[in-house]
């Protein structure tokens, strides 16, 4: 079922590009990073390949490359296979237009194999499909919400790219979290995106200053798994191209300042079957129901060894710090932010939030990893878990999520139910990846706290 009002349907595309309104479309798959990737296509060639060919050729290499586009060499794509070409495929069903270019039109495509019918296994995408499949095979389909913070400098892109990203001008001067005095202010370019996303089929429930200078929380309506995934794709992108037109520099880091909070993305998800949530109960064990608290279960039990879906990045280890509300406590709370998971809601809105990953995260890989984790926790039958009060952060016995990239690897490398839930293929090359990205850091760059610790005094 197609949830996005803002679906542009072929007829309507067509209707549109005979009045010379759409000159463009743009074609693009998400990366490993969450990016979008892919070719501008003349409507001429968006026929002939994207609805009556085989889809768009590219390069394999984009799924493994670092975000410096360095070639990684793995199995998919290096050159003991010439570094082949994949096809992009439209779906079809994420055809909108694009609010701030209004002669273009964008299709999230699949990623192909380039010689077969058949989806590109580490495709990001794919990944989350097959972990959705799964679901499928225990009559489950999961609801998500992506709830994203990110900071905003009025500096413009290019002038803080020469700068190093250094002594960059916030866009506020001092603590302005919930004060709609900053709300005001920055509403100038806030109401664009809470006016242009849902145009863009990205829906958005609120926004609001946060606790950080310049920082802001966007909430998305909440929606089935691949069309969430989707709209936080989308959501970065626009939020990005709306920055760059209005001289604004965005970053979705997860902590761009050792001294500054972090940003977070929280991950709601629900539990549903045949259209009725399995979460809630109303008899006397509630309100968590039996097969809920056995997925919620099998998260908790797998969030360590998983974070590396949920922390891509070496940045995003300096976020998990306890007194700054980053879900580094592997426990679960009833409306209880010292707490990894979070219960929230009531009835059909009955939820767990999960608080580990940053804005950096891969939303693919965020949710094939919750998703994998709980049905681990399902099919191993595991009791609900109990509900901690209090603060966990301080509590005996609570386990805490990975603070470096390196425990993370070595927790994943050795995690057996995401290698067998996710296939040897995806495992090696989700592995590989992160491990080349930790390479770059340790042995391939000197950070300026090197510099001003070593350069005299050693």
């Amino acid at each position: 079922m197609n949830t996005n009002t803002a679906h542009l349907d072929l007829a309507e595309f067509d209707d549109l590009v005979g009045r010379g309104e759409i000159d463009t479309v743009i074609c693009a798959a998400p990366d490993p990073y969450g990016r979008l990737v892919g070719k501008r296509l003349t409507v001429q060639a968006f026929r002939s390949l994207g609805l009556n060919g085989e889809g768009i050729n590219a390069s394999s290499f984009v799924f493994a490359v670092d975000l410096e586009m360095n070639p990684l060499d793995l199995p998919v794509s290096s050159a003991a296979n010439g570094w082949a070409d994949i096809r992009l495929v439209p779906d079809l069903s994420t055809m909108r237009r694009v609010p701030w270019e209004p002669n273009v039109a964008l299709v999230i495509c699949d990623a192909y194999q380039g010689d077969r019918d058949e989806l590109l296994p580490v495709a990001p995408r794919t990944i989350l499909r097959r972990q959705i499949e799964r679901a499928q095979q225990h009559g489950l389909r999961f609801q998500f919400a992506s709830e994203l913070e990110f900071f905003l400098a009025a500096t413009p892109p290019r002038e803080a790219w020469e700068r190093g990203y250094q002594d960059l001008k916030m866009m506020s001067d001092y603590r302005s979290d919930y004060q709609m005095i900053q709300a005001g202010r920055d509403d100038w370019f806030i109401s664009r995106i809470r006016n242009q996303m849902p145009d863009f089929g990205v829906p958005v429930e609120s926004s609001k200053p946060e606790w950080g200078l310049g920082q802001q929380e966007v909430t998305l309506d909440y929606c089935d798994t691949m069309e969430m995934a989707d709209r936080h794709v989308l959501f970065k992108y626009g939020i990005k191209q709306l920055a760059t037109q209005a001289d604004l520099t965005v970053t979705f880091m997860a902590k761009p300042k050792i001294d500054e909070v972090g940003s977070s993305c929280h991950l709601h998800v629900s539990m549903w079957s045949d259209g009725k949530s399995m979460c809630w109960t109303d008899g006397p064990d509630g309100p968590m129901s039996e097969q809920f608290g056995s997925f919620v279960a099998g998260q908790l039990r797998h969030a360590a060894d998983m974070t590396l879906m949920f922390a891509p990045t070496v940045n995003s280890y300096k976020r998990f710090q306890p007194d700054q509300f980053a879900g580094t406590a592997i426990a679960l709370g009833n409306d209880n932010r010292s707490c990894a998971f979070r219960l929230v809601g009531h009835g059909p809105s009955y939820r767990v939030e999960n608080r580990i990953p940053g804005a950096d995260v891969n939303p693919y890989y965020a949710y094939s990893a919750t998703i994998a984790a709980g049905l681990d926790g399902i099919e191993q039958q595991l009791p609900r878990p109990d509900i901690l009060d209090g603060n966990a952060w301080t509590r005996d016995g609570v386990g805490l999520v990975p603070t470096s990239l390196h425990r993370a690897l070595d927790l994943f490398a050795e995690n057996k139910m995401v290698r067998s839930a996710f296939g040897d293929e995806v495992f090696e090359h989700l592995l590989a990846s992160s491990q080349a990205e930790l390479l770059a850091y340790d042995s391939h760059t000197v950070t300026d706290w090197e510099t001003r610790r070593y350069y005299e005094r050693v």
